[in-house]
């Protein structure tokens, strides 16, 4: 789960594991965030099979950032983890999962 609405956002509420890269830093193409995501790719694939396509779902407050993020993520060739992915967003982002799934869950 990759979280990228901005540090003040983030700082209200989170969703537990989820990984924080903010959307500015996909847009500018950020080597360490690049590096995180990297990261966090290789270790959610161990104990996978070869080959196979790991989900990454992308969040936001409302859903409009996260597709922006799909978008982005599809088009990165710089992370060769991204060659097996399958990116989506997660519609209507934290405020639709809150409403649906966890009415506890902070709505900002």
């Amino acid at each position: 789960l990759l979280d990228v609405r901005p540090q003040v956002e983030v700082d209200i509420c989170r969703l537990p594991h989820a990984l924080h890269i903010p959307l500015k830093h996909l847009q500018r193409r950020d080597a360490e965030s690049l590096k995180l995501l990297g990261e966090a790719i290789r270790k959610g694939k161990q104990g996978t099979q070869e080959g196979a396509a790991l989900p990454i779902y992308v969040i936001c407050k409302l859903g409009n950032d996260s597709q922006k993020a799909v978008k982005i993520l599809q088009s990165l060739t710089a992370v060769q983890e991204l060659e097996s992915l399958t990116v989506q967003d997660v519609v209507g982002g934290l405020m639709a999962w809150a409403a649906r799934i966890d009415e506890t869950f902070p709505q900002y």
